[in-house]
């Protein structure tokens, strides 16, 4: 009992040890079933008389609507016993499960344990016997369904004191997530014919604001345009104001932090504000003919460009209501 004691208590550093490493938590993984087939490297405990060798896996899993996925997982190590050099074919199973440390850039962290078994084609000691694994990885988003992912666990025989090794390169697809739900549909009622009342003399309404700024920020990731999928509520908000004022127009205002070269950052911001400004038609059904965008690049930063969270909330998009296209353009022009 206390060898088993030991064993959990190493594992167990482990993942505190990886999970330390990640600090930033932000929005929730793309969620849907994953397949992941991999390559790797293989180095059995050496007490196994098992050479290291190469190991091809295949996993499949579901990522949840939160940080937590499940995943099953193959892999065939293909081996030879040092003592004579005859071949070893090893097939390993296990179930995982995965908590991610996502935050504003394409690198995911996450850490894993699970439980599984091995067979061995010779009956090697250790053939069948209940393993715990543990570690974690990292993820690299290319785009919303396809990941580089590299992995390295830990194998402990639960039965034994033997302790192996495997790091694995690999290639998750995301398919079959829920899909986005769409806007509700904004139904016009019929208006009602009433006889005109007696109009009396009122006095003069106030003026009515030129434009107003609506109060959402967009902000996005180090030198990136997407939009992560925290802010759509916001976007929603947004769209909600121009249905609600039918006759307003908007504009889409982006933002760089101040590194880089301006030009570029000037172009970046162009295209964070066509972004939202995408979303706003494709997703939520606003005519393109109600929305501008500008770019305004590193100027007027909301916080001096001094430091990492700084700069954060420099990278950004926000949103200006005008009452009319014109007064749009001659608020540009001043």
């Amino acid at each position: 009992m206390s060898n088993m004691f030991k064993k959990t208590a190493v594992l167990s550093s482990i993942l505190a040890a990886t999970a330390t490493a990640s600090i930033a938590h932000a929005d929730q993984p793309q969620p849907g079933f994953t397949l992941t087939p991999s390559i790797g490297y293989s180095a059995p405990a050496g007490e196994r008389d098992l050479e290291d060798d190469r190991a091809l896996g295949l996993s499949f899993g579901y990522q949840f609507d939160n940080p937590f996925a499940v995943e099953f997982t193959y892999l065939n190590l293909d081996s030879e016993l040092e003592s004579t050099g005859s071949d070893v074919d090893v097939d390993q199973y296990r179930i995982d499960g995965l908590y991610h440390f996502v935050n504003n850039t394409a690198m995911t962290p996450y850490v894993a344990a699970g439980l599984g078994t091995t067979e061995y084609s010779n009956g090697i000691e250790g053939d069948g016997n209940t393993q715990l694994n543990a570690g974690g990885g990292v993820k690299f988003a290319m785009n919303d369904n396809l990941a580089l992912r590299a992995d390295y666990r830990l194998i402990d025989d639960l039965e034994g004191s033997r302790l192996d090794q495997v790091a694995t390169l690999g290639l998750q697809v995301t398919f079959g997530g829920p899909e986005k739900a769409e806007p509700a549909p904004v139904v016009e009622e019929e208006p009602v014919v009433e006889p005109e009342p007696v109009v009396e003399p009122e006095p003069a309404p106030e003026p009515v604001p030129v434009k107003t700024v609506l109060p959402y920020q967009i902000h996005f990731g180090f030198d990136s345009a997407t939009i992560s999928q925290q802010y759509y509520s916001e976007i929603q908000e947004i769209a909600n104001y121009l249905n609600e004022n039918p006759t307003q127009v908007a504009q889409i205002q982006g933002y760089a932090d101040g590194i880089g070269e301006p030009s570029y950052n000037k172009e970046l911001s162009e295209e964070r504000a066509e972004a939202v400004a995408a979303l706003l038609t494709k997703e939520f059904g606003i005519d393109a003919s109600r929305i501008d965008t500008i770019g305004y690049g590193e100027q007027y930063p909301v916080e001096p460009n001094t430091s990492p969270e700084n700069r954060a909330e420099n990278r950004r998009a926000t949103t200006v209501a005008f009452t009319s296209r014109e007064a749009m353009e001659n608020d540009t022009m001043n």
